[in-house]
């Protein structure tokens, strides 16, 4: 979160940048405290902030029909997407394990170490973001975190389908970018919040919406069992929780 010291230019008040950035206070919220629009509450604890950076994120945030190759800054690129979502995440991944979200100044000692990434997915779902997971992982752990999620009121906006098969890496935001490449949804590969994650991946930032049609496509196929009749791992698969 910015400081008065530290923000030049044009100031607007937290309803006005919510208004034209068209999110909920939450949304805007998680976009200050991951540094993504420069703020800061003053004397009266009311949101003063930079339109010079609602302006930069609104143009980032447009789609430009440009598929651009990234080898790093892969949590950036993918993870704070993710976070800022407004109707839809779809994620196809090999493998799913203990990524941790930065922490935020507002969560002070609860997630010190920042909060559990399922734990965030969960609770997009239950705030009406479509989650869907296709993976072909099948720990205790995450077994678990999607029981959590049926029991927790989540189930509505949450599912997981569970594919042996599946090598694929993907991520649909919005249905309006994605990212498509070799890194799993692991801290070694898309969920070390720094310049360089722990692998060295290649993926693409796609924002051709023909190219995101025929991703959505291949993932319903998918997630209708379209490719289950006489699949010789189907014995591997668990059976769809939602």
């Amino acid at each position: 979160m910015a400081t008065k010291q530290n923000i030049e230019g044009k100031l607007i008040c937290g309803r006005t940048a919510r208004k034209y950035l068209n999110c909920s206070k939450a949304e805007f919220e998680t976009l200050v405290e991951q540094g993504l629009i420069q703020a800061y509450r003053d004397e009266y604890s009311r949101w003063k902030v930079s339109k010079e950076s609602v302006l930069n994120y609104a143009k980032k945030s447009q789609p430009t029909n440009e598929i651009r190759l990234i080898t790093e800054n892969f949590y950036n690129e993918v993870i704070n997407r993710i976070c800022t979502s407004k109707s839809s995440v779809k994620i196809m991944t090999a493998d799913i394990n203990l990524i941790r979200l930065e922490p935020t100044a507002s969560q002070g000692n609860k997630y010190k170490d920042g909060t559990p990434f399922v734990d965030f997915l969960i609770e997009k779902a239950k705030k009406g973001v479509s989650v869907q997971i296709i993976c072909a992982e099948k720990s205790e752990r995450f077994q678990e975190d999607v029981e959590r999620a049926y029991c927790g009121g989540a189930s509505k906006h949450f599912s997981v389908c569970f594919c042996a098969r599946n090598h694929a890496k993907v991520v649909i935001v919005d249905d309006k970018i994605a990212y498509v490449g070799s890194a799993n949804l692991t801290r070694a590969g898309l969920g070390q919040p720094y310049a360089t994650p722990g692998n060295f991946e290649l993926g693409f930032i796609i924002e051709t919406p023909e190219i995101i049609i025929s991703l959505n496509d291949f993932f319903s196929r998918i997630t209708n069992h379209e490719f289950c009749e006489g699949c010789h791992r189907r014995k591997d698969c668990i059976e769809d929780k939602f």
